[in-house]
């Protein structure tokens, strides 16, 4: 089976594009382009106007493609019935058309026969990549379960800002786009999220573990800490040895609970991987790995891929964010990319003054830097993960909500 494309073990699955054209030339041309972008994976097959299951019969018409690219650029009339035929057939994909020329009269009645979006030759890679990923972050969401959505954070090396990060993140969530959130430290046996938040946690998962019931919504609640600014953590336990206790079936029932409760759930997974943070990445919709600039924490990542690839894990999407980012650095974000052979999704600057600043003061990065650049940064990513299609929404608070799903449940 003749199929083009970057497809990778352990990444969420690749959108399938079917390329038509009655020109192998002009195929070929269009191949290059969307054969060098990484992210989002892609699979490729070609075919012509006539010919419904490719040019080598790869695909059968009973699998449908994700998207549709139909080249012009010589028989008008057949790639119009082409178009039209895919744009009304079911289930329905994206129907791409690929114009030589910015004719209005072309381009109207190439939408009139139902195509989606308009690109022109010469191709603009950042145009189609832009194009792609509205489709995958589209199809990724809605391959989700209904409810709030988990992210987790976690590293195989420390030092790198896996706590800060994920804190930072909620807060973001939080205070910049209205989100009701909460915090859930993994890391059980450092407990560190407390402390960057400056919480004196008396509450924590360890009465969670030790429940001989189900799990209700009154029992998670009376085991969450409200921070200042709103956000809610689930500490971990105040012993070392307690942490033993905790399962992940404990983590898989309070992540289950939590996405009903809250609109996102950020968990530090910390640097251990076990059978808890593996029942975190089940849950998650994104696992960001954390990397800094050096060569032990790339090294750690590449480990991390092979890793996170046997567990099959298929409905979270794997992403490295560069944390502490320095341009002066010798080891920069392009060298990184390439060792991992993953493009880096998020770079987070460097900047320990306004960090030091957070932990003297118990105040938040936004009390007091919140147009500095890794202020804005945060805010970035968490508008990139929160995804353009979410609005703020203006809704009862976090404990209407707690009464209502045990009034569901009972």
């Amino acid at each position: 089976m003749a199929v083009f494309g970057n497809q990778s073990e352990g990444r969420h699955a690749a959108l399938t594009i079917r390329l038509v054209s009655e020109s192998e030339e002009s195929r070929a041309a269009v191949r290059t382009i969307i054969g060098g972008i990484d992210d989002p994976p892609l699979q490729i097959f070609e075919g012509v106007p006539e010919s419904p299951t490719g040019s080598n019969g790869d695909r059968p018409s009973s699998a449908p493609s994700d998207v549709v690219m139909v080249v012009f650029n010589g028989n008008e009339e057949a790639s119009l019935a082409y178009l039209q035929t895919q744009a009304e057939s079911a289930p329905r994909p994206m129907v791409f058309a690929i114009l030589g020329e910015r004719s209005p009269g072309l381009m109207r009645r190439v939408l009139r026969a139902g195509a989606d979006e308009l690109l022109f030759m010469p191709l603009v890679q950042d145009d189609v990549v832009r194009a792609f990923l509205k489709i995958s972050e589209t199809r990724r969401r809605a391959e989700r379960h209904q409810g709030g959505i988990v992210i987790s954070l976690t590293s195989l090396i420390g030092g790198v800002g896996v706590t800060s990060l994920a804190a930072n993140l909620a807060l973001a969530m939080h205070k910049r786009m209205n989100k009701r959130v909460a915090l859930v430290d993994l890391a059980l046996q450092s407990g560190g999220m407390s402390v960057f938040l400056g919480l004196d946690a008396d509450r924590t998962i360890l009465p969670l573990a030790r429940l001989e019931k189900k799990l209700d919504s009154i029992q998670l609640e009376s085991a969450l800490t409200k921070h200042d600014s709103g956000v809610y953590l689930l500490a971990a336990p105040k012993r070392i040895e307690d942490a033993e206790i905790v399962s992940d079936v404990v983590i898989g029932s309070v992540l289950d609970l939590m996405r009903n409760l809250f609109d996102f759930v950020f968990v530090d997974c910390g640097t251990h991987v076990d059978e808890n943070s593996v029942a975190a990445w089940e849950r998650s919709s994104d696992v960001l790995y954390v990397v800094d600039q050096s060569i032990g924490a790339t090294r750690c990542a590449w480990r991390f891929i092979d890793l996170f690839g046997k567990l099959g894990i298929k409905n979270a999407e794997l992403r490295f964010i560069l944390n502490r980012h320095d341009l002066r650095h010798p080891i920069t974000e392009k060298q990184i990319a390439h060792t991992l052979a993953r493009p880096v999704y998020a770079r987070i600057p460097r900047d320990d003054k306004s960090l030091e600043r957070v932990q003297l003061s118990g105040d938040d990065l936004w009390k007091f830097a919140a147009h500095g650049t890794l202020a804005r940064a945060v805010d970035d990513l968490a508008h990139r993960l929160a995804g353009p299609e979410i609005e703020p929404q203006q809704t009862s608070g976090i404990f209407a909500r707690l009464f209502s799903a045990v009034s569901a449940r009972g």
